[in-house]
């Protein structure tokens, strides 16, 4: 599964929007959409963010 997806699906899971999602995570809407769609790569900040957010894992052993 790429990061694009992953970071849909879990958003879907905990229930959030993008807009919540992307205030959250202190960028925009759009921005989160275009993520999502791979139209645009998140900054490593910004993909920290979002995995701090989304209880995601860097490093893949389930540890965020």
């Amino acid at each position: 599964m790429d990061y694009r997806t992953l970071i849909r699906e879990k958003r879907k899971e905990k229930g959030l929007s993008q807009e919540r999602l992307a205030k959250l995570v202190q960028v925009s809407q759009p921005f989160i959409a275009e993520i999502e769609s791979g139209r645009k790569k998140p900054s490593v900040d910004v993909l920290m963010r979002i995995c701090a957010v989304l209880d995601i894992s860097l490093f893949g052993n389930g540890e965020p």
